[in-house]
């Protein structure tokens, strides 16, 4: 019946772009800003120990800037395993609190929930991929239950470890800020706005990890669907705007092999949504001799 409808084609690109997860990543990006709070509002709490240790191992002179800086330094490396012991216990206190804080707000409950969400419009996406351009409906529930389900606890447990990475990448950068700025001789509100401005670094790389892991989930649960479809080619499709890269613009509308990714910058070989910040999508070239669905 799909060659009749189909002419004398043997090869049928997909009629319909299947929707970016947008909500989906949302969602993600919500759950890094609450997590980012997390580590603010302990920071905050631990703020004015820190400055009390610093400023205990700062002798405070009237002379020049110059020779203030210079007694500043020499009175900190006199006092510096005091100084250092007090803030090792400070920062073991603090990842200690942000370890429980984090494990307390349920981070992979919540992951779990955004896995979900894309898996549904995933689903709902691609049943609409077949519909328009065959017209035909796949089966309610082939593409729920456990056939995702590996796939989907994988990328839960590394987001786990990939947002909590963040976290202790951001203490130990803090950590390393204050021994080096202490040891320069940097005033402590020096010291305090470094450390606001690494915060603000540090919230700005969850929320591209966030547009990344989102892109990425989407990608694998499409390869998979076509796949099981028995789809081996697609066609590119960039979203057409200005914030895709030239690399992705010049693939736009070519096709390629699942099994093997083009190349994209700086020699990296990757399908649609697996490349940083990807939101191009794969269309599906459907062979009707290997046509593979649960009508």
């Amino acid at each position: 019946m799909l060659k009749e409808s189909n002419g004398s084609g043997k090869e049928v690109t997909a009629r319909y772009r299947p929707k970016y997860p947008d909500s989906g990543e949302r969602e993600y990006i919500r759950l890094c800003d609450s997590c980012m709070a997390i580590e603010k509002q302990v920071l905050l709490k631990y703020l004015p120990e820190l400055k009390r240790i610093i400023n205990d191992g700062t002798a405070l002179h009237t002379d020049s800037a110059a020779d203030h800086n210079l007694r500043r330094k020499k009175q900190r490396f006199l006092d510096l395993d005091n100084t250092f012991r007090r803030l090792r216990l400070l920062f073991e206190s603090i990842r200690k609190e942000l370890d429980s804080s984090f494990g307390l707000y349920g981070l992979k409950r919540r992951l779990n929930k955004i896995a979900a969400l894309d898996h549904k419009l995933s689903v709902s996406e691609w049943k609409k991929v077949v519909s328009k351009t065959f017209g035909i409906n796949l089966l309610e529930d082939y593409y729920f239950g456990e056939y995702y389900q590996v796939m989907l606890d994988k990328w839960v447990s590394d987001n786990v470890d990939l947002i909590t990475s963040i976290k202790d990448t951001s203490l130990d950068k803090m950590k390393e800020l204050v021994y080096t700025n202490y040891m320069e001789g940097r005033s402590t509100t020096d010291i305090v706005k470094e450390i606001q401005r690494q915060y603000g670094v540090d919230k700005r790389r969850a929320r591209l990890i966030a547009r990344d892991q989102t892109a990425k989930l989407n990608a694998n649960i499409t390869k998979s669907q076509q796949q099981d479809a028995g789809v081996s080619k697609y066609k590119w499709s960039s979203s057409r705007d200005r914030r895709v890269r030239k690399s992705h613009r010049e693939l736009d509308g070519k096709i390629f092999s699942w099994d093997s990714p083009p190349e994209t910058d700086g020699g990296r070989h990757c399908h649609p949504g697996e490349d940083y910040q990807c939101r191009c999508c794969a269309l599906p070239i459907f062979d009707l001799e290997e046509l593979d669905l649960p009508m």
